[in-house]
């Protein structure tokens, strides 16, 4: 089976038009167009779409989303006390892991998402020492070999306060790829990044924690995370997300903090605030830290109206076009561990058309056309008018 198509006049990211050869997965040649389009599909044995008038791009990655409260606005409501009120408002709905439910959601926004070009998603999800600590694990693990061919996806098990070392490497043999977890909630928040760093390295798995996702100004833990990682030797991969406390740093101090970050090795994850939070993206970029970016919550307690669309996300971190696009793709796939991609032989074949004429236009513009590409194949096309449908 030769696993060959081209893609014809796809307009590239620095603007030159060119047919696009994928092979096995991956981008095989990059070649001036063939002329005329009609005659040359006619005559090409693996033919693709015509990507007249498309933007051809990296797909983008969703480095951080929570599946397991996507889609909830709803039936949970919200509390208006800021971020520690949509938590409880999650927290006491009753049949928050009811299986069937939590099932039907994950596939419909993993639909969503892929008709919006994502092909790579990280999902936390909580876990605990309740009942059926796992099950949320387990359902998900289910989702991901439903989804495989369109889709990868990685489950990070996110601890609530109080839960047991053994349910968090539990976790991971149930399917969970990643340690998650809120530092700040723990009594003592350096103990707490101790264990959790511990508990991977026994579970031979990376971390990914909410740090400073809190508007405490007495707390500033990813310095401390960042000097932890290096005294303690851990190797694995650690992805530190939110950090909105940075905002409040000096630039001296955000410097110092910075460095101790790109030393570190540890990955970045920029994400929305429901209270305006940001995160000082350009400072970080220019310490030599890729930060990534991410859509964090859709359409639950924490951002009723929450898309997660990448476009979205890359034009909300106010960069460049060519950075703010690396942010969710390159960069994200990076903090996740995958091959970053790009438009270029031997690279996947992660790829996202969209109708547009270049990346400074689709920002603004966030256009509904897009055709997705996962190795080397057409997952989903999605247009104004048209019922999406992803082949999982």
């Amino acid at each position: 089976m030769n696993d060959t198509i081209t893609l014809f006049g796809a307009t590239l990211p620095d603007g030159r038009t060119r047919d696009v050869v994928l092979r096995n997965g991956r981008i095989c040649v990059l070649r001036a167009p063939a002329q005329p389009y009609r005659l040359a599909r006619a005559h090409a044995e693996f033919a693709g779409p015509d990507l007249t008038g498309y933007l051809l791009l990296p797909a983008p990655a969703e480095p951080h989303l929570h599946l397991d409260r996507a889609l909830t606005w709803q039936p949970v409501g919200s509390d208006p006390d800021g971020r520690d009120g949509a938590i409880r408002s999650w927290q006491v709905r009753p049949a928050r892991y009811a299986l069937g439910d939590l099932r039907r959601r994950s596939r419909d926004a993993l639909r969503a998402l892929i008709a919006r070009g994502v092909t790579a998603v990280r999902t936390h999800l909580d876990v605990g020492d309740g009942r059926s600590p796992l099950r949320a694990v387990e359902v998900m693990a289910d989702v991901r070999a439903e989804f495989r061919h369109v889709l990868d996806l990685q489950i990070v098990a996110l601890p609530v306060p109080g839960t047991s070392d053994r349910a968090i490497v539990d976790a991971v043999s149930a399917g969970a790829d990643v340690i998650g977890g809120r530092p700040r909630l723990a009594l003592d928040c350096r103990h707490e990044t101790r264990r959790l760093l511990r508990l991977a390295d026994r579970a031979e798995v990376g971390v990914d924690l909410h740090v400073d996702d809190g508007f405490d100004p007495r707390v500033l833990a990813v310095g401390d995370l960042a000097r932890l990682v290096r005294a303690s030797g851990f190797d694995r991969p650690v992805t530190a997300n939110h950090l909105a406390g940075l905002n409040r740093l000096a630039p001296s101090a955000l410097g110092r903090v910075g460095e101790a970050i790109a030393a570190s090795g540890m990955s970045v994850v920029a994400l929305p605030s429901p209270r305006g939070g940001g995160l000082p993206i350009r400072e970080l970029l220019a310490a030599g830290i890729p930060v990534a970016a991410g859509g964090d919550r859709l359409r639950d307690t924490g951002h009723p109206m929450g898309r997660v669309d990448p476009l979205a996300t890359a034009a909300a971190t106010g960069l460049a076009p060519d950075r703010t696009w690396a942010a969710v793709s390159t960069h994200a796939r990076r903090a996740m561990g995958l091959e970053a991609g790009g438009i270029e032989p031997g690279a996947p074949a992660d790829l996202l058309a969209i109708r547009a004429s270049s990346l400074a236009q689709a920002l603004r513009a966030l256009p509904r056309d897009r055709i997705v590409i996962k190795a080397g194949r057409v997952v989903t096309r999605s247009a104004p008018g048209r019922r999406v449908r992803a082949a999982a």
